[in-house]
């Protein structure tokens, strides 16, 4: 019998807080929206997204998974739309990327809705909801989970 703890740990995920509006929270968490849309996105590869949903919920409130990062025109990102769930109007698309000749959905997956919403001011000190997204380091990503689960918020 051979072990491959090695191979499956070699390799941290790379992680991102996103800061997403609630209405659009809901509509990934309901499996309705499986892309996220940014004029502008990461330069690093990310594996793995944390959702913070922003005013009034002001909550970190689930995980997903990143599938692919597709850049396009807005005309493109509105046909991506359609084809795999954007969760998003035609108009909306265009109205965002106003001014932008190209911009990015993120195709996301694997949604872990958190039974315990994470106050993220209990993870990192002076808290202020990223613009767009910011880095996290494992262990801070580990102290999210550990406190999305009953009992530990």
């Amino acid at each position: 019998m051979t072990t491959r703890t090695k191979d499956l740990f070699s390799k941290l995920p790379r992680v991102a807080l996103i800061s997403i509006r609630p209405c659009y929270v809901e509509k990934i968490l309901s499996g309705e929206k499986r892309l996220e849309f940014r004029r502008s996105w990461a330069a690093e590869p990310v594996d793995v997204l944390v959702i913070y949903s922003t005013s009034p919920t002001q909550k970190i409130v689930a995980t997903v998974n990143v599938v692919d990062i597709i850049e396009g025109s807005p005309t493109a990102l509105w046909e991506l739309a359609k084809e795999k769930g954007g969760g998003v109007t035609r108009q909306l698309i265009y109205d965002y990327f106003e001014g932008k000749k190209s911009g990015f959905a993120i195709e996301i997956a694997d949604v872990l809705e958190f039974e315990q919403p994470v106050d993220p001011k209990k993870i990192f000190k002076d808290f202020v909801a990223p613009q767009s997204f910011r880095y996290i380091d494992f262990k801070d990503y580990a102290k999210i989970l550990s406190k999305s689960w009953k009992g530990k918020a």
